[in-house]
């Protein structure tokens, strides 16, 4: 986990441009100063975007953390970027939100005089992305701030998007391709979307690196998730096409049987000839109902039971 401020900016850029040549997914975390608006569990969607776009344009960002990795989960490296933008002591937050990351190990204090600039991160980093034309696939939990946050860094705009519609067509045009973790979760057995990210981790047995509610070590953790539950509902999926297939060739294989039997027995009628009845037999062990027993015809019972 490597943390970027700003003694550090140059060097970690350079260092982030030569692995991006290598991975094709980018996971993100942010952390910032709380809602100063409350969502009710019940709100509309239009409702829920309402809320989040006065939060993100009333707030600043503390913490961008993000995790580059490939396809096959191989972590290229987890940055953690500290803005030196908000002050607790005089900007919007959300004061419970600000004390829970100050408990966490927030040092509000050193990211405020060593972090860097928001703009001045974003710049440069927009442009790293542009440069290497590549098309990440971007990978978050629960993650609408974080992509309201994030799009808003690269396109450099502070209002966001009016409406829902328009601010998901932003991410598509911004980014591309993303995928929330939370809603993934929904498609695998023994998970559940209710669950927040560590509750998953612990299920799965992913141990994490560094600190909870630090946002390097939330995208890592993020990224390791993704990767297991993808590889678990992929497996899932190659095993329930395997029975399928297995039940196709079993179907296959009976409605042969039957139509073998059926031309058998055409051929013995048309010379002439009828085929055997089958065997009826009786259940040696009848059930017993309602004080009564009853007999029950069985076909196909082994030679042993007649003895």
């Amino acid at each position: 986990m490597r943390e970027i401020f700003g003694c550090k900016k140059e060097e970690e850029m350079k260092l982030i441009r030569k692995v991006l040549k290598t991975c094709d997914f980018i996971a993100i975390d942010t952390e910032f100063p709380g809602c100063l608006k409350e969502t009710p569990m019940k709100a509309t969607d239009e409702t829920r975007y309402e809320n989040l776009k006065f939060n993100v344009e009333h707030t600043k960002l503390i913490q961008l953390g993000f995790t580059l990795f490939q396809r096959d989960g191989s972590i290229g490296g987890t940055w953690e970027v500290n803005f030196k933008d908000f002050d607790e002591r005089i900007d919007a937050c959300n004061d419970k939100s600000v004390e829970f990351l100050r408990r966490n190990g927030l040092d509000f204090k050193k990211i405020r005089e060593e972090g860097v600039g928001i703009q001045e991160f974003f710049k440069e980093f927009g442009q790293i992305l542009k440069d290497e034309d590549k098309k990440l696939k971007w990978v978050s939990f629960d993650g609408s701030y974080d992509l309201a946050y994030l799009v808003q860094g690269l396109t450099g705009t502070i209002p966001l998007p009016e409406t829902l519609e328009a601010f998901n067509k932003t991410v598509e045009e911004t980014l591309g391709l993303t995928f929330d973790v939370k809603k993934i979760a929904v498609d695998c057995k023994g998970v559940s979307s209710r669950y927040g990210l560590q509750r998953i981790a612990d299920d799965l047995h992913i141990k994490r690196v560094g600190d909870a509610h630090h946002a390097g070590s939330d995208s890592e953790l993020t990224a390791r998730v993704f990767t297991d539950l993808i590889f678990s509902i992929s497996k899932e999926k190659k095993r329930e096409r395997e029975e399928e297939q297995q039940y196709k060739e079993e179907c296959k294989r009976r409605a042969m049987h039957i139509l073998h039997e059926g031309e058998k027995a055409f051929m013995m009628e048309k010379r002439g000839l009828h085929p055997p009845p089958r065997p009826i037999v009786f259940h040696p062990y009848p059930p017993h109902l309602n004080g009564f027993y009853f007999v029950q015809p069985q076909r196909h019972i082994h030679h042993s039971f007649l003895h």
